[in-house]
């Protein structure tokens, strides 16, 4: 189909699952709370032989619709399921060919692969009971793609299913994905966000070996402290998102309300280290210097800021350089440091939260933030929730690898 060079595409409903809470509006007051959710991992999530780890356990919601013995399944299912109603829809409504998903995981299901990589294997005693295994189609749920296809036959038809895997911008690299299938006229709907589930412990003993994770050993919740001069790392979470994105004639002919419009997104890559940028961000700066080109100086960007000694630094240079002066009017703010950090879902969750932002027109805190390192100088909002005029607000996610991305949102009745 021929590309709408005109095309206009709003975020007209949201779905949410996160530390926080199991729905949208538990998340978004939990981020604008100032509070701190995170805490002491025990068994399953981490041994309790083991020196004290924080994280933050999803919140899933007290009636759970769509029980799976796979929480990764379960989050993309709860998220979706919210976005729809949220936007007034369903899938009988939704056109069979017209409708995308996209919905990215970074590492697919790690509790089904745990459970499955502990079951003893005895071929001879195996191969002899026809009654195993009881579900063989379980290990499916171990592929990054799953949640993707399981919502695709949740709603039905037959339009695009995609799974983008970036590491820790994966979520955010889904949504701008999924903006695309509809400029490019692909689409005129799709769902796109993404899921994580990895509080298990293999993963955070290799995020540990990493030396990535918050050394905090006093107090869980304030363990993560990005742009703070105290910072040690950051502490993982668990959560999902799912964004409605349509087009803006449509939504209007069906008398749909949105939270923002989307304006323009970027990708990009910084293969420096596997897990730090580049010291100039140089990669980083060319992201935002193409994006402040096509859309104009943000009033608030919602920063990736994990709390790790050398890319809070390097992140708030960036902005400064790349901005200049103009740089001291911008608002920005981290929300790991209530959260945690989730990993493959935080871009989807965080790009939510800017649309939030837009629409409330308040800023969510950086929790956590106390005594604000002086290369980090930003106004951070420190601690507290700020009204503010947001007419414009960015997103910016960074990953493992060197992934970088970048979304550019605006308020309904901002000029083009």
């Amino acid at each position: 189909m021929p590309a709408r060079d005109n095309c206009r595409i709003v975020i007209t409903g949201i779905g949410l699952c996160t530390p926080y809470g199991p729905d949208r509006k538990s998340t978004w007051q939990g981020m604008l709370s100032g509070k701190s959710v995170t805490r002491w991992l025990s068994p399953p999530h981490w041994p309790s032989e083991q020196p004290r780890l924080a994280g933050a356990p999803v919140r899933f919601p007290e009636t759970r619709l769509f029980r799976h013995h796979e929480p990764l399944i379960e989050l993309a299912l709860t998220t979706a399921h919210e976005s729809l109603i949220d936007a007034g829809l369903d899938s009988v409504s939704l056109d069979r060919y017209e409708t995308g998903v996209v919905f990215g995981t970074s590492k697919g299901g790690l509790h089904t692969y745990t459970q499955l990589l502990g079951q003893p294997y005895d071929p001879e005693a195996d191969l002899a009971r026809a009654d195993l295994p009881a579900n063989p189609g379980e290990w499916l749920d171990v592929f990054p793609n799953r949640a993707a296809v399981v919502l695709r036959q949740m709603i039905g038809g037959y339009g695009p299913v995609l799974c983008p895997v970036m590491a820790c911008a994966t979520g955010l690299a889904a949504c701008l994905r999924g903006a695309e299938l509809i400029r490019n006229g692909d689409c005129d709907l799709v769902l796109a966000g993404s899921a994580d589930a990895s509080l298990q412990p293999a993963l955070l003993g290799s995020f540990r070996r990493l030396g990535v994770l918050s050394r905090e050993l006093d107090d869980p919740a304030s363990a993560c402290r990005p742009y703070d001069h105290r910072r040690s790392g950051f502490v993982v979470g668990e959560g999902a998102a799912c964004l409605i994105l349509e087009r803006l004639d449509l939504a209007l002919e069906r008398g749909a309300t949105y939270y923002a419009e989307w304006r323009e997104g970027q990708i990009l890559s910084d293969a420096n280290s596997l897990t730090q940028l580049e010291t100039t961000g140089s990669s980083l700066k060319r992201l935002l210097s193409d994006l402040s080109r096509r859309t104009r100086i943000p009033d608030y960007i919602n920063l990736h800021g994990t709390g790790t000694a050398t890319n809070d630094v390097v992140e708030c240079r960036a902005i400064r350089e790349v901005f200049g002066d103009a740089s001291r009017r911008i608002q920005c703010s981290s929300l790991k440091g209530g959260m945690g950090h989730l990993l493959g879902a935080a871009g989807s969750v965080e790009l939510a939260a800017t649309a939030l932002a837009i629409h409330d027109q308040m800023i969510p805190p950086t929790v956590n933030l106390e005594e604000q390192d002086e290369d980090c100088r930003l106004n951070l909002t420190p601690q507290k929730a700020r009204k503010w005029d947001i007419n414009q607000a960015w997103k910016v996610s960074m990953g493992f690898g060197g992934h970088l991305a970048g979304v550019c949102l605006s308020r309904p009745d901002s000029p083009q």
